[in-house]
């Protein structure tokens, strides 16, 4: 089982996600002060669960997500993956190393450091 989190304003118009097996955990609109020029200030947010396969729902993020500075992220039981538009990382939790690679990569993509909170 994963758990993560997408913003709805960072998936590329016609993006679905119907066989991907995700349940609805929690959908929010949240108002963000670090938002940057490219992104809403208001987003909607939807948290989910899955027992899809992790580097499978990866791959489908990666396709679905567009734009600068957006990512979605989730966590299984050993390992954090962080999906950017057309780049997907994962890493065992606890790999301080591994976790600052994509922090930087995110930087490197426009993603704010408040918003580093995978």
């Amino acid at each position: 089982m994963l758990n993560g989190a997408v913003i709805v304003e960072s998936l590329r118009p016609g993006a679905e996600f119907d066989g991907a097996q995700l349940t609805l955990r929690k959908l929010s609109r949240v108002e963000v002060a670090d938002n940057t020029p490219e992104q809403p200030k208001i987003w909607t947010l939807v948290e989910f669960s899955s027992d899809a396969d992790p580097g499978e729902l990866a791959s489908h993020f990666a396709s679905a997500l567009y734009g600068r500075g957006w990512y979605a992220s989730y966590d299984t039981d050993d390992e954090t993956y962080v999906i950017f538009p057309g780049k997907v990382f994962h890493y065992r939790k606890g790999d301080k190393p591994a976790r600052e690679e994509v922090k930087k990569y995110a930087r490197c993509a426009g993603v704010p450091d408040p918003q580093l909170d995978w």
